[in-house]
């Protein structure tokens, strides 16, 4: 890594060499769902006075992939090199983790989310951004950034990352299906079983229904929005004590598995692009997915029934609970253990969130800023939105501690769904294996 050594005082506006081409290039992949992110975003920031080198861990994905490209494509030049290794969900986070907890860190800026941000604040392992918020924020135009964004970034009262984009879990559904079927769409799971059973009965459709409970964390996502529809808790409150044993989690667990008995048996295989196949193909017709993943869904190249689909709030539970949903907030962070000068790092981090490549993402995901979300008229934002300003938009507990917890979940929850264990017996060693990965992870009792 080139180290800096200080920076001119002067402002370069640089452009990405062979912008229009990687544009044209873009723009020919966007049916596959490729990016235009980063070709000919302004970076209007000072540049560092000797060769520098930045490394961007950012995992690679077409809601992801823009905010990245547009400092890696439009700030490279003159004496700055911006670099974006690609690298999948799970790598990501390896990487990161040994990055920032080593002597010699191999990334500066990182992507961060509700599940691994609270651990390496705890950790020190990156930057409070207060001060630069302070001095910047209004040139920038952070107040475009919906504050509940901000908020599910910040940690003991500091503000440890800047949001890129955002979602909620949204219910996805064929709407020219229940509108020939006279349906309405359910605000709770028994109405959404009902509807599944009428759209077998009258279409022959086998399985309407298909959520992403793979056996990774897609079926502890799905645990959480049932929980937090039902009113229940991880923890006891902001302390490492789960409470994961409670009837509202054995109620939960009840749910979750009655939810796969109304799916098809081959859903525990299924994460987020199975279930969009599942849907972009007819052979289901409704499903929960997190908004930032379902353009797929609107691109005629993909599926023959783009436009056919509806978005809206997910049904609760039970009637007069909230929605079985859940927030996820990503952002980028400064390394602390970075090399480079953090005041160009910071500089990056504005333009790669800022409202230029808030526009270039709008067609992937729903971008943190609010102007540009709005703008790009996402037939899936305003869905998202009523979930954002809703009553518990349900997301992930900002512990430290919640991302060990997190990954121990899931091995139990799939035998809770294969029946294999009782949703008692689940409870139980729900939180036997909570209460283990809290202590391992140093923060028991």
């Amino acid at each position: 890594m080139a180290l800096s050594h200080g920076r001119t005082r002067r402002r370069a506006r640089i452009a990405s060499v062979g912008a229009l081409a990687a544009t044209a290039l873009a723009l020919a992949g966007c049916g596959a769902g490729a990016d235009i992110g980063g070709a000919g975003i302004a970076c209007d920031i000072d540049q560092p006075d000797s060769p520098t080198t930045v490394n961007v861990l950012s995992y690679t994905s077409p809601s992801s992939d823009p905010f990245a490209d547009a400092i890696v494509n439009g700030c490279t030049g003159e004496n700055l090199t911006v670099e974006a290794p690609e690298t999948d969900f799970a790598g990501q986070d390896q990487r990161a983790v040994q990055s920032m907890s080593s002597s010699r860190p191999s990334y500066d800026i990182v992507e961060v989310y509700g599940t691994v941000y609270p651990l390496y604040s705890d950790r020190g392992w990156i930057t409070p951004l207060d001060d630069y918020v302070a001095d910047q924020g209004d040139e920038l135009g952070l107040d475009d950034i919906d504050p509940a964004l901000l908020e599910s970034l910040s940690y003991d009262g500091q503000q440890m990352a800047l949001p890129t984009f955002w979602g909620t879990v949204v219910f996805v559904y064929r709407a020219d299906i229940f509108e020939d079927l006279g349906l309405e769409v359910p605000t709770t799971f028994e109405e959404m079983f009902d509807a599944a059973e009428t759209i077998t009965q009258e279409t022959g459709m086998e399985h309407p229904l298909a959520l992403p409970i793979a056996s990774a964390g897609d079926v502890s996502s799905v645990y959480n929005q049932i929980l937090g529809s039902l009113g229940g808790q991880w923890f006891d409150g902001d302390q490492p004590v789960p409470t994961l044993d409670s009837p509202e989690s054995v109620e939960a667990l009840d749910t979750l598995r009655t939810t796969y008995e109304n799916m098809s048996p081959q859903s525990t295989s299924w994460a987020s692009p199975e279930v969009i196949s599942q849907l972009q193909t007819g052979q289901a017709a409704m499903s929960f997915l997190f908004a930032g993943r379902v353009s797929a869904l609107l691109d005629e190249e993909q599926t023959e029934h783009a436009g056919s689909f509806g978005f809206d709030v997910p049904p609760a539970v039970q009637e007069g609970g909230t929605p079985a949903t859940s927030l996820s907030v990503d952002g980028l962070a400064i390394a602390e253990n970075s090399e480079v000068d953090k005041d160009l790092l910071f500089d990056l981090i504005g333009v790669a969130t800022g409202p230029e490549a808030a526009a270039e993402a709008a067609g992937a995901t729903i971008p943190a800023r609010t102007t540009e979300a709005q703008a790009a008229d996402l037939p899936f934002e305003p869905a998202a939105r009523a979930v954002l300003e809703g009553e518990r938009p349900n997301a992930l507990p900002l512990v430290p501690w919640m991302s060990d917890v997190f990954a121990v979940a899931a091995p139990v929850l799939n035998e809770v769904v294969s029946g294999d264990l009782s949703s008692e017996e689940g409870a139980a060693q729900l939180q036997q294996a909570a209460e283990k990965a809290i202590d391992d992870a140093g923060y028991g009792s």
